[in-house]
């Protein structure tokens, strides 16, 4: 087994699910889907398969929280020998236990830790969805007790409670208490995470979360463009959702776009006269878990149209939100796609079976590959990260691959409304 380096430690990338990387001898780094790369130790005593927390390899230069490699070998070899003589590393004396640790730690305590560290190291959005999740779905009820006290079938039948009414928010429950208790260990601060050998799709099958496969046909692209005009909503709403399908880019990256990050007129001599079209540059910190580098979109002349024809800009922000100091938000964008307004007669997702924003980027995606385009074109216009080797070396941001697709499904859009004047 190749030795764990820190350059080697700082290429690996989070994935869906966690994995290891062994150096071996049980010594070994976790990485999970959050980012957090953790030093393990797994050995066996007893006939039991054992996992011992080393703690948290840095994140960044500023984290202070974390252990070096070098200290995190130290810590395996000393539980290494211990375990040769018999002994589990992690059996402590009760003596010589810590009883601000694993004594007298609540539940609402491990949370405001944690919470503090996911808002230093998660993105806003995401670190706001996971502290609003625990206040609103654990902390009344478990927060007062001892953290050390949650057990297995605890966090098997809260995620259980759950899962009954809203699966979904299920899952962002579970992904928060991972992670809090995930903290508590390397933090010393409990012994063991009760939520992350919970296998919840064979104990709790609704929470099994099913790949949706919506696109939008032909047909229904058509009467959605016409029926956004006529549904009510805002300006910012109508424009930003022609925007998603015409872009393909996610919700959350439209709503967001600046002024600054708009050029116009970029490319051949002549386009800078024409400034017809466009491109969009989405920075780092807007796309989604602030990872993968800024975005380059093209921006077909449909696309700069509808970033024009707002007439009022707030602050720089293309679509406004209800407050002057900020854009709409995705969220209520989708509540307007899925609510019926009887002022204006629009039904719940415009009449049409039930379809999200989001499937506009999955339409958006097939509608390229119609059109000739590969399936790492397609990745690339998305702004799909590639994960593994792949994504560290394959840098290319395929600007002409971009323009010419993008135009090509800018072209079909277009072809398709002008067949149903």
């Amino acid at each position: 087994m190749e030795k764990l380096t820190d350059r080697r430690i700082k290429s690996m990338k989070p994935e869906t699910e966690a994995y290891r990387i062994y150096e071996g001898k049980g010594f070994c780094i976790r990485v999970l889907p959050s980012g957090l790369r953790r030093f393990e130790y797994v050995y066996t005593i007893g006939g039991k398969k054992k996992v011992m927390s080393l703690g948290h390899y840095p994140s960044s230069d500023n984290d202070t929280t974390g252990i070096k490699l070098a200290d995190a070998r130290d810590a395996y070899t000393n539980a290494w020998q211990m375990v040769r003589k018999g002994i589990d590393p992690q059996v402590v004396p009760t003596e010589v236990k810590s009883p601000a640790t694993s004594v007298s730690t609540t539940v609402a305590d491990l949370v405001e830790k944690w919470m503090k560290w996911s808002a230093a190291h998660h993105s806003p959005k995401w670190a706001n969805t996971l502290k609003l999740t625990l206040e609103k779905d654990f902390l009344p009820r478990y927060g007062n007790r001892l953290a050390i006290d949650i057990k297995r079938m605890d966090a098997a039948n809260i995620l259980k409670e759950k899962a009954k009414t809203a699966p979904g928010q299920a899952r962002n429950l579970h992904k928060a208490l991972r992670g809090t208790w995930e903290y508590g260990v390397d933090e010393e601060l409990v012994e063991f995470n009760p939520f992350a050998e919970l296998k919840t799709t064979k104990r709790i099958p609704s929470m099994k979360q099913i790949a949706r496969k919506r696109v939008l046909t032909d047909n229904e692209i058509i009467a959605i463009w016409q029926l956004i005009d006529t549904g009510g909503g805002s300006e910012s709403t109508r424009r930003a959702l022609k925007l998603m399908l015409i872009t393909g880019q996610r919700g959350n990256e439209i709503c967001g776009i600046h002024s600054r990050e708009i050029q116009a007129g970029i490319g051949k001599d002549w386009c800078k006269i024409c400034r017809r079209c466009g491109w969009l540059t989405i920075p780092e910190e807007r796309r989604q878990g602030n990872k993968g580098g800024e975005h380059l979109v093209f921006l077909p002349q449909i696309a700069m149209q509808l970033i024009d024809g707002g007439g009022i800009v707030c602050n720089g922000y293309i679509f406004p939100g209800d407050t002057p100091d900020k854009p709409i938000t995705e969220s209520a964008v989708a509540y307007h796609v899925r609510r019926e307004v009887t002022r204006t007669g629009k039904e719940a997702y415009y009449g049409l079976p039930r379809w999200t924003p989001h499937d506009m980027r999955r339409t958006a995606g097939t509608g390229v590959r119609r059109l000739g385009a590969t399936r790492d074109t397609m990745n690339i216009i998305l702004g799909h990260r590639v994960g593994g080797v792949t994504g560290v070396y394959d840098l290319y941001e395929g600007a002409g691959e971009k323009e010419l697709f993008t135009a090509k499904w800018a072209e079909h859009l277009e072809q398709l409304l002008k067949q149903n004047l």
